[in-house]
């Protein structure tokens, strides 16, 4: 199974692993299991901290012959990035402070989890990028919603350019809280240091917070389900396939 999950005395743990060795994990089979993985833990009242791992990696977003599958097929997109769009909502709808760890890459949506994660710990080597738009795909949740958290200018240089940014940089531009190779005594000492404050007040300050998202997301996967079955999105991810530059190069 690509997903596990683990409880622990204050924390739940939910681990994912590369299926077949391929890291672009975000295609309808895990996006499934994910999705009933994150209602089953929000439903457990019993504790506060839910820490996301990528073993190996952190994942490389959305499987590319399911895209080009939806570029294709108008009713598989609509159910490819329905299921994509839920998994930001249950990110959106977490009672429990999230902490994600950051191994090696996060790139596409894997990236775009880091998002709606309340911290994220990253191991000082990690790599981030959303290198969509290079293959005429853009990322739905960086492009509407990561404007509020990472500022305009950082969007543009990493959207638009397809960047890969650093640990530091993520740090840097508020995509990383914490940069330690030792990810576990990272996110300990997080939890500690989180423990003194009053649940309910966190989970309230976490809904304000996050409240006015779920529209743009919304509105950005509307978007998406249009732009993945144009001409140009077909070309691009077929050339990525092909290994050959697509036309607008």
């Amino acid at each position: 199974m690509p997903i596990e999950v683990y409880e622990y005395d204050k924390y739940i743990l939910l681990k994912f692993y590369p299926k077949d060795n391929k890291y672009n994990l975000f295609n309808v089979e895990f996006m499934t299991q994910l999705i009933d993985t994150l209602s089953a833990i929000n439903d457990n009242k019993g504790k506060r901290f839910l820490i996301i791992r990528g073993e190996d990696n952190f994942g490389t977003g959305a499987d590319i012959r399911e895209l080009i599958k939806a570029s294709n097929d108008n009713e598989f997109a609509i159910t490819f990035f329905t299921y994509m769009r839920e998994i930001f909502h249950k990110m959106l709808d977490m009672n429990k402070i999230v902490i994600s760890q950051v191994k090696k890459i996060a790139y596409g949506a894997s990236m775009e989890l880091l998002l709606l994660s309340d911290y994220v710990i990253s191991e000082s080597k990690a790599m981030f990028a959303t290198p969509g738009v290079k293959i005429g795909v853009f990322p739905p949740v960086l492009s509407s919603i990561g404007h509020f958290i990472l500022g305009y200018n950082n969007i543009k240089r990493i959207a638009m350019k397809g960047e890969v940014i650093d640990a530091n940089e993520a740090k840097s531009i508020g995509l990383v809280h914490i940069v330690n190779d030792d990810l576990d005594k990272a996110t300990f000492e997080l939890i500690k240091e989180l423990s003194i404050s009053a649940p309910s007040a966190t989970l309230y300050i976490k809904r304000n917070m996050l409240r006015p998202f779920r529209d743009y997301i919304d509105k950005a996967f509307n978007d998406l389900i249009i732009q993945i079955q144009s001409e140009e999105a077909r070309e691009g991810l077929l050339s990525f396939i092909n290994k050959t530059n697509p036309p607008w190069f």
